[in-house]
């Protein structure tokens, strides 16, 4: 299915210790670009991430925000320090066996001492992380899709317009090569210095005539917009691949322009050319 390379996603997430909080948006680019702007203690898991990112999405700019809120003021969660808790408790009963000193430790005691509390930061689970970015992607995807497929319809209203232009010219040309032939015959014979000069005249003007056919352009453009459309229906990223398909076209479409010199078929090649423009900016935010 056609792919868009713009799309913007969002999601939020609580595992009853905080929340995650995620945005992910993409942007046009020639090649996979992924930029990630995770929480400090995630840095470690980016590179499984892009893997992540990169089996997912295969072409555009990728830009994921990722904050996890710890559902508290400061962020941490005091603990008691159960090693200094020990060194002091023990400390206190060398001092009463050792100096005969009398009294027991309270708990009043023993909060006054220095490094009792230790403060963890509450970190981002990993299970949380991936689960987030992975929601992330697959919304990101959704809406790839869904712009993607209003592309297509976009390409196939304009590509069907094209087929239309491109048969006009193939019914017009063989009455406008007679047209152009004739007229050039009676030019030429007109400006002849003498009838028995005809032979090297029509010969001369065939030659002319061959250079101005156009018949082979119109077969190969007919043949592109085929292509182009049996290419939209791929399953696989096809963004480049109607880029250089409509390279092609406009080539053909050039050479049918500047060969001919019949109004119409004049005409109908410049609506062309302008159909196959508006395609161009289209395909070019396909994946």
């Amino acid at each position: 299915m056609l792919k868009s390379m713009t799309g913007f996603s969002k999601v939020e997430m609580d595992n009853g210790e905080g929340k995650c909080y995620g945005e992910a948006r993409s942007l046009n680019s020639r090649y996979l670009e992924v930029s990630l702007k995770l929480p400090r203690n995630a840095s470690g898991y980016e590179s499984r991430l892009r893997e992540t990112a990169k089996r997912v999405i295969k072409r555009g700019r990728l830009d994921v925000t990722i904050k996890w809120d710890k559902g508290d003021e400061y962020g941490v969660v005091p603990k008691a320090n159960e090693e200094a808790i020990r060194w002091y408790v023990d400390l206190a009963e060398h001092l009463k066996r050792s100096y005969s000193l009398e009294g027991a430790l309270t708990v009043s005691d023993v909060m006054t001492f220095k490094d009792i509390l230790v403060y963890e930061e509450k970190v981002l689970p990993e299970e949380i992380l991936f689960s987030c970015f992975e929601t992330l992607l697959t919304k990101l995807n959704e809406e790839r899709q869904r712009e993607g497929g209003l592309i297509r319809e976009n390409l196939v209203q304009r590509l069907e317009q094209i087929r239309e232009n491109v048969e006009q010219v193939e019914e017009r040309w063989p009455e406008a090569i007679k047209n152009h032939e004739e007229a050039l015959r009676q030019r030429i014979l007109e400006i002849s210095s003498s009838v028995a000069d005809e032979a090297k005249v029509l010969q001369e003007m065939g030659f002319y005539m061959e250079r101005l056919d156009i018949a082979e352009e119109i077969s190969r453009l007919k043949g592109h917009v085929q292509h182009f459309g049996d290419t939209l229906d791929s399953t696989e990223e096809v963004g480049r691949k109607l880029d250089f398909i409509i390279q092609e076209m406009v080539r053909e479409t050039n050479t049918i322009a500047s060969k001919s010199n019949d109004l119409f078929i004049s005409e109908r090649a410049i609506q062309i050319k302008v159909e196959i423009e508006k395609m161009r900016e289209q395909a070019q935010n396909v994946e």
